[in-house]
């Protein structure tokens, strides 16, 4: 999504894919390659920071001796590297836990970080000098998993983890703070040792605050450390975070620093978006990019009051942090938001023309639409040519989605459409279609649905009522047999919707030929609901040949039977095969029709052995051993 290649450029992270949310790139990381992270990988807008850097003298304290926990036979320590840091310095919290038996001890850890800003299975608390915790700057983290492994700890040695400790709390005001950390390490509750230590934080001058960014600019930007080694010292940029840092950082953003722009946009003052507004104009577009890209965490988003749909089921719109930064807003700089809008969607970028229309989306208002009308007008056009993402669904198409959303906005906010001319203009009069329907509006309806551009007709098919008036139905016929993929599945969704089993041969033909698993789910859908199941079956089954399709069909059939999912081979497999497995899942959906009508899962004990392609090992539900 555009903030995210937007600041992918800004950060040089990381790049999170998909439009799941136009801040997600401030909050979310992804795993820095194949291994175990012993700090949390560096999430997209949100590069690692300096923690005990030799330039910062004035707190260079020897760190007192950590309190030590023991379970299990292991000692858990957590230490710093200094007694003492700035507000601002990437602090490593290293924790550390020690063998002090004679023998092995097992632990596990990992698979908690990908998609996060931390490895999640470290539960950190920070206490200040009253006792009170600091609040979690991620609480609703996202958590795609990640690579785990069970390492066996020698006796008297110790696996360690460095922990970014601004991931884990966030902590706004100087003092002495109580740190705990403890990791689950695989045991059962409660099994595993805790681990505390103290720190002292200490808000820089401005001198010092330079002497910290230095600091943290000759810091790499990858910790590079090895799985159960401790961090070496490493910059991240949005520990940054408090005024203190902003002028000097301004002035690096306007001379290029990507690094800068980080930072300023974990700032949560008003004066640091006030600079993040002002860089918009920047004469480098890759400046004005990068300040879009950080000034979205603080844009008054209506989505946060639940005034628009989520992007896509991976949407995370991280209202906690953007709670937190919300402060930093002030509606007197939206004009000049507005008009920075207006520029980027006359740009011919795409992440641009999405930047604007999310701006349009928090600031906008119905004398913006014309604007909007005109950059969807070219965004659907685009369409036509353009090719179909096809790592997220829905795709974005473009900047369509996000001009979507705008115009939802602006029809709420009181823009009324009037009769629609351009494909532009007949997108706004579709979008405010949900929000009032106004004399003639069947016509404009029909008139879209027979769309010169296929997406536009995928619109129109997404507003047909229920049930489907008479005169739309070859109207949707035709759309079955679309060019456009997202066409045909929404014209399914309407076949499905209002059950008209008229349409039949134009869902079968949809499904025979469709060569991505979103239509064929979307045809069978439509086959179930006018009874026209059985027939489907035997043209999904009949798509196995295709060894394109084979993995994902055999995956969507597995679902039939007690199969629990598959190991597959190491062999491609080629053209023979899948056509032999065709034909036997062929003969096999035919035998068992009545089990999988009465929605029966058929056990795979008598399967025949051919339904499974060489080398694949099918894994079972109810501990039932693996197939065949």
């Amino acid at each position: 999504m555009w903030y995210d290649r937007a600041m992918s450029r800004a950060a040089s992270s990381t790049k999170i894919r998909g439009l799941a949310a136009p801040l997600g790139v401030l909050a979310l990381g992804l795993g820095c390659g194949e291994r175990e992270p012993v700090a949390p990988p560096a999430p997209a807008a949100t590069p690692p920071s300096a923690p005990a850097s030799a330039s910062v003298a004035p707190v260079d304290a020897a760190a007192p001796p950590p309190a030590a926990s023991i379970a299990g036979g292991l000692r858990a320590t957590v230490t710093f590297a200094k007694a003492a840091y700035f507000l601002g310095e990437n602090v490593l919290a290293d924790f550390c836990v020690a063998n002090t038996t004679g023998a092995p001890i097992e632990i596990s850890v990992g698979g908690d970080y990908r998609g996060s800003t931390r490895a999640l299975r470290f539960k950190t608390t920070v206490l200040d000098e009253r006792g009170g915790a600091m609040p979690d700057p991620d609480p609703n983290p996202m958590n795609f998993g990640g690579l785990g492994y069970s390492p066996k700890i020698k006796p008297g040695e110790p696996w360690c983890a460095s922990l970014q400790l601004m991931r884990y709390a966030r902590i706004d005001a100087p003092g002495r703070y109580r740190v705990t950390v403890r990791h689950d390490l695989g045991w059962a509750p409660g099994a595993a040792p805790t681990a505390e230590g103290a720190i002292e934080l200490r808000m820089p001058s401005e001198s010092e605050a330079e002497a910290v960014i230095r600091a943290m600019e000759a810091l790499p930007r990858d910790p590079s450390t090895s799985a159960g080694k401790t961090a070496i010292a490493f910059a991240d940029f949005t520990a940054l975070r408090y005024p203190v840092y902003l002028p000097a950082l301004l002035a690096r953003a306007q001379k290029g620093s990507k690094d800068a722009l980080t930072a300023i946009g974990q700032i949560p003052t008003v004066e640091a978006t006030r600079a993040l507004v002002g860089l918009l104009g920047h004469a480098d577009r890759s400046v004005a990019r990068g300040a879009a890209g950080v000034l979205a965490l603080r844009l008054p988003d209506p989505a946060l009051q639940g005034a628009l749909q989520p992007r896509n089921v991976f949407a995370n719109e991280m209202p906690e942090q953007r709670k937190y930064l919300a402060q930093s807003w002030s509606p007197d700089l939206a004009d000049a938001v507005r008009a920075a809008a207006r520029s980027s969607l006359a740009s011919s970028d795409v992440d641009d023309v999405r930047a604007g229309a999310f701006m349009f989306t928090a600031v906008g208002t119905p004398a913006d639409a014309p604007a909007v009308a005109a950059a969807l007008g070219a965004a659907l056009e685009r369409t036509k040519t353009a090719a179909r993402e096809t790592d997220l669904y829905p795709p974005l198409r473009g900047a369509t989605q996000e001009l979507l959303r705008a115009a939802e906005i602006l029809v709420a906010r009181g823009h009324v459409p009037p009769s629609p001319k351009t494909p532009g203009e007949v997108a706004l009069y579709l979008v405010a279609l949900t929000k009032s329907k106004p004399k003639g509006w069947e016509g404009e309806l029909g008139k879209a649905l027979a769309h010169p551009i296929p997406y536009v007709q995928k619109l129109a098919l997404e507003r047909v009522p229920a049930p489907v008036p008479p005169e739309y139905v070859a109207k949707i016929d035709a759309a079955l047999g679309s060019s456009d993929v997202d066409a045909q599945i929404e014209a399914c969704h309407v076949v499905e919707k209002g059950k008209l089993a008229a349409l039949e041969p134009g869902v079968l033909r949809a499904l025979g030929k469709a060569r991505e698993m979103w239509l064929v789910r979307a045809a069978e859908a439509a086959a179930i609901a006018i009874g026209a199941y059985p027939k489907a079956l035997d043209a999904i089954a009949a798509k196995m040949a295709d060894p394109a399709m084979t993995p994902a069909i055999f995956d969507h059939l597995l679902g039939l039977t007690d199969g629990n999912g598959r190991s597959a081979g190491a062999d491609a497999i080629d053209a023979a095969q899948a056509k032999a497995l065709a034909a036997a899942w062929g003969a096999f959906v035919r035998a068992h029709r009545a089990d999988v009508l009465a929605k029966k899962r058929v056990p795979l004990d008598d399967a025949p052995k051919d339904l499974a392609p060489k080398g694949w090992t099918i894994h079972r539900n109810g501990g039932k051993p693996n197939w065949p």
